[in-house]
């Protein structure tokens, strides 16, 4: 899907409110007195679903979550948390989904929510583990770095933006999301992750690499590559580190870019842009940019110097 359908909705009434979320079965009372003032806006790709909800009012909130999907509650405000508090007001929050849930939310909330079908998430997490997860019976905190949660809020954010100028389509924006999800599942863990083997991690970095050079009009996502070799986002992570000392995608990036050098030096008046396509760079811009800070030259710059 090249496109996510967007919403945004203002409500003042609390049964207007509770309604207006597509897919959830929801019943909201209001419990502190005043006018309603709500705002919820949704992002969908296909079944990925990522939504912001404020609210002014404390709300007793009954709650049937898609049972199909994992569903995972990131608090940017929940005041007057402590530690009894069901849901933690530092750390994202994974909701059970086999069972209504029931939760007072207080005056000032504002949280956003993912829901990732389970399987999106097959491949990247084991089958034992996902059907844990799938049915956990209570809300479980998803540990992480405050450094980690607050680079990742703002592209959560950005893709309930129409107008965000992050420069990445859709489909992008849905295998990063479920790419990030999975990983911060991986937190729940509690044990050591199995590293691969040095004979196992060079096989995943050739297989990656090989991939690449079949289809450079539309390389591999991240997600497909893990999905393709069964492994976590972790593992891949780790595999290119070892074997290339950079992130699979500085590595993947930077292969594209030298085919492209080598194509453009072989025929210096072939079109840029063409050039740029043929090895998945949509955006000339992009190219041009990611190309001179590799090469410290813009590819035109190829040309006057040959």
């Amino acid at each position: 899907m090249n496109t996510c359908v967007r919403q945004w909705v203002h409500t003042t009434d609390i049964f207007e409110h509770a309604n207006a979320l597509p897919g959830w079965q929801q019943c909201y009372d209001q419990l502190s007195p005043g006018p309603l003032d709500g705002w919820l806006s949704t992002a969908q790709a296909d079944d990925v679903q990522v939504f912001r909800e404020r609210l002014n009012r404390s709300v007793l909130q009954s709650i049937r979550l898609p049972a199909a999907a994992l569903n995972i509650l990131v608090p940017l405000a929940w005041p007057q948390a402590d530690e009894h508090s069901l849901i933690c007001a530092r750390q994202p929050s994974l909701l059970p989904a086999q069972e209504p849930l029931r939760v007072v939310s207080p005056a000032g909330m504002d949280v956003l929510c993912l829901s990732i079908p389970l399987a999106a998430l097959a491949g990247l997490l084991d089958e034992e583990r996902l059907f844990r997860l799938q049915y956990n019976p209570v809300v479980q905190p998803l540990p992480m770095p405050a450094a980690r949660l607050a680079a990742d809020v703002p592209r959560l954010l950005a893709m309930l933006d129409a107008t965000s100028t992050l420069g990445v389509s859709c489909a992008q924006s849905k295998a990063w999301l479920v790419l990030t999800v999975a990983d911060w599942l991986d937190s729940l863990a509690g044990e050591a992750p199995v590293l691969p083997a040095a004979g196992t991690r060079r096989y995943i970095v050739e297989r990656c690499h090989q991939w690449l050079l079949e289809r450079t009009e539309q390389p591999p996502s991240l997600l497909e590559l893990c999905q393709r070799l069964k492994i976590s986002r972790r593992t891949l992570q780790y595999s290119f580190q070892s074997v290339a000392a950079v992130s699979p995608v500085q590595y993947l990036r930077s292969v594209r870019l030298n085919g492209a050098r080598r194509s453009l030096r072989q025929d210096p008046q072939q079109c840029i842009a063409e050039v740029a396509a043929r090895w998945g760079f949509e955006h000339p811009s992009y190219f041009s940019l990611e190309y001179q800070k590799l090469f410290g030259e813009r590819p035109s710059g190829l040309r006057r110097n040959l």
